[in-house]
């Protein structure tokens, strides 16, 4: 099975979110990051093999980590913190 793949544009749109969150409010303390990093590696959407998200693109590891509303960093609004 072919893990689906978000166009160009999605994942160009999450990286400018992303970034400019990040620019803001910096990153999370560490307990809400492994909370966010549990959340996605119970996903459906998150995949395994690279750490990525199948409906932004991001490489979660990484997204995790930045601060800012998590309504914003998270396509599925799973992120409560």
């Amino acid at each position: 099975m072919t893990t689906p793949t978000p166009s160009i544009r999605t994942m160009v749109e999450s990286l400018v979110v992303t970034a400019g969150q990040a620019i803001r409010h910096g990153a999370v303390p560490y307990d809400v990051y492994e909370e966010r990093l549990r959340t996605c590696f119970e996903c459906d959407s998150f995949v395994q093999e690279t750490k990525r998200c199948s409906k932004c693109g991001c490489f979660m590891i990484a997204k995790a980590r930045v601060g800012g509303d998590p309504a914003k960093l998270c396509p599925l609004q799973k992120w409560s913190r």
